[in-house]
């Protein structure tokens, strides 16, 4: 056979090795069209969606894997919100969420999808917000007693005064002696109280209120020191030193820290004289009604149960070549990491610059839903754990996965006291291995979740001196905010086997010699990634009520009560002095008004009882 024959030959070969894979190609290409085909005529759109994604990443230009895939991902966008308003109507709202975000992320432009979607998750919201309603026995008894008054601002619970009341240019002692008729109660004046001509609108207000809106305009303030008795003293700092009685009261805190109490109502209220018992972790507090009534107001604002989650923990061994072909593109640092459509022109991270992998390196991102549930199912996908970490705000949760290996150390000692000669002492250290997990969760009030991760995947690196081995580790730590519900994912490339495999047409390719005109040898590249996914659920909210949002004024040092009062008015006019009343002293005084006012009434003049003015 000649030179050029023998050419002739062996191109018809290579020409017929091309055509044979090129037929084998186009054979694999028709087999996945046809594989979901079938899966969309099944209504099986979960399924078509997967084999379209694989079919355009093998042929990006084909226009009918194209149209098809967009056409199963909206009748798989419509089947799970089918699904979801279903099982909402049977209240079982987090299988619903879990469908709503299926059909959200198949079809995110359809805005009904979206406000069903918002509208699960808000209702969740209020159900994990709503608390039992029974309460325990010492959670009642407790409640009643941050609702009892305080003695010296224990007002009678029958003491009403008329709807509508108004003073116009009256007589403080008048106004005093007014509320005290119209409430039933005896009213009495310290010696040293100046009257004064004031105007002042009650209309509205409680008595507690119009005390301390009068008060406040008058530079008094009000002690109850009897049954159905008020006395009326100036406001000032040797008058309060005389008139109030320091009280005593404890408080259970059920949720709180302690010391993070007590240093608060130092600084808040200025409670010098208190302490605190840690074994019934109770504070105990001596001071005035004022500031004792506003520490019980603080503490019951802030001793609140710490939000709580449930963080479900996942590791699975997986196929890198099947995130390839459910179109999950690894990226590297500073681009983009998973993508959940079927962007096959995304090339990602090139898989052979993850021979050694850095901390940088690992993946951290979140995870769409249909993908995730499709990789769960592939029969390539492991589970080698999946514990679930309940924790509250602020408390870390830890999780361990792998061994620990024994690491031989020697020591040397003498073998007695000053002698020269030596032993060896061998002793063992455990080294663990595998994948360390510390997660701190916070809560926010939209229903996000932040995660402080610290991750550690430690393992065998190889053997060092004397045969012992030597350790490989990657640590991250970041913050990563999940919504309620969502799942994210960790990944890092833990190992890479390299194989050559030949290929060719059977029987003619295993031919001696002429056997490489029929065939060809392939490596095949077996990638394994350890993959941690992360789903945050909520199990306990802040329970915060309309109380706690409340602002109230603590007044400030040297003689302002420390009472919710209304907005001061202006100062009043001060009065000539008052002539001594002949035969007896002030304070014991009856509370015969000295002059006649004139209230103005609204809507109806109202009347004091036992006639007046």
């Amino acid at each position: 056979m000649t030179v050029r024959n023998s050419l002739v030959v062996r191109s018809s070969g290579v020409v017929l090795a091309l055509a044979t894979a090129a037929t084998l190609a186009a054979c694999a290409t028709g087999g996945s069209l046809r594989m979901a085909r079938n899966a969309e005529l099944s209504q099986n759109y979960d399924v078509a969606v997967a084999e379209y994604t694989k079919l355009l990443r093998r042929n990006p230009d084909s226009r009918e894997a194209r149209q098809g895939l967009e056409r199963a991902k909206l009748r798989a966008s419509q089947d799970h919100f089918t699904k979801a308003r279903h099982l909402a109507a049977a209240g079982k709202l987090e299988e619903a969420l879990i469908e709503y975000q299926l059909a959200s992320e198949l079809n995110p432009a359809n805005a009904e999808i979206e406000r069903e979607l918002q509208g699960t998750r808000s209702q969740l919201r209020t159900k994990v917000a709503i608390a039992d309603s029974g309460k325990t026995r010492l959670e009642s008894l407790i409640a009643q007693s941050l609702e009892a008054p305080l003695p010296g601002l224990d007002l009678p619970a029958d003491a009403r005064l008329p709807d509508s009341v108004t003073f116009r240019d009256a007589r403080a002692r008048d106004i005093y002696a007014a509320i005290g008729k119209f409430t039933d109660l005896s009213v009495v004046f310290d010696p040293t109280f100046r009257d004064q001509l004031v105007s002042t609108d009650l209309r509205g207000q409680t008595l507690e209120q119009a005390l301390n809106t009068l008060s406040q305009s008058t530079r008094n303030f009000w002690r109850v020191t009897g049954q159905r008795t008020l006395t009326i003293v100036p406001d000032t700092a040797a008058k309060r030193r005389e008139y109030e009685e320091e009280i005593v009261r404890t408080f259970y805190l059920s949720n709180a820290d302690l010391k993070e109490t007590i240093d608060m109502l130092r600084i808040v209220v200025d409670a010098r004289r208190l302490s605190s018992i840690t074994s019934t972790n109770a504070i105990t507090i001596k001071d005035t009604p004022e500031r004792v009534k506003a520490a019980g107001k603080i503490i019951a604002a802030i001793d609140k149960a710490r939000p709580e989650v449930i963080i479900d923990v996942e590791l699975l061994e997986v196929n890198r070549t099947r995130l390839h072909e459910y179109g999950l593109q690894v990226a590297s640092a500073g681009q983009p990491g998973l993508s959940g459509s079927a962007d096959i022109n995304n090339d990602g991270l090139s898989l052979r610059s993850l021979a050694n992998l850095t901390s940088a390196d690992v993946l951290l991102t979140s995870l769409p839903t249909l993908y995730y549930r499709l990789l769960k199912t592939d029969a390539a996908t492991r589970i080698l754990a999946n514990p679930q970490l309940r924790t509250t705000e602020g408390i870390a949760a830890q999780a361990r996965f792998g061994e620990r290996v024994p690491v031989p150390v020697t020591t040397f000692a003498p073998i007695a006291a000053g002698g020269v000669q030596t032993q060896p002492i061998t002793s063992f250290n455990y080294e663990p291995i595998g994948v360390n997990i510390d997660i701190t969760p916070r809560m926010h009030h939209d229903d996000a979740v932040s995660l402080a991760l610290k991750v550690e995947l430690s393992s065998i690196s190889g053997k060092g001196f004397g045969d012992l081995p030597t350790f490989g580790s990657r640590q991250i730590n970041t913050v990563i905010r999940l919504k309620d519900g969502e799942t994210n994912m960790l990944a890092g490339l833990i190992r890479d086997e390299e194989r050559t495999a030949l290929s060719g047409i059977p029987g003619l390719s295993d031919l001696p010699v002429i056997g490489r005109l029929f065939g060809y040898n392939r490596k095949e590249t077996q990638e394994t990634d350890i993959i941690l996914t992360l789903t945050p659920r909520i199990v306990r909210v802040l329970n915060l009520t309309a109380a706690d949002l409340q602002p109230f004024k603590v007044g400030r040092e040297g003689g302002a009560p420390l009472t919710d009062i209304s907005p001061p008015l202006p100062l009043p006019l001060p009065l000539p002095a008052p002539a001594k009343p002949p035969g007896g002293d002030a304070a014991s005084e009856a509370t015969t008004p000295s002059a006649p006012i004139t209230p103005v009434v609204a809507p109806k003049p109202v009347k004091p009882p036992g006639g007046g003015y």
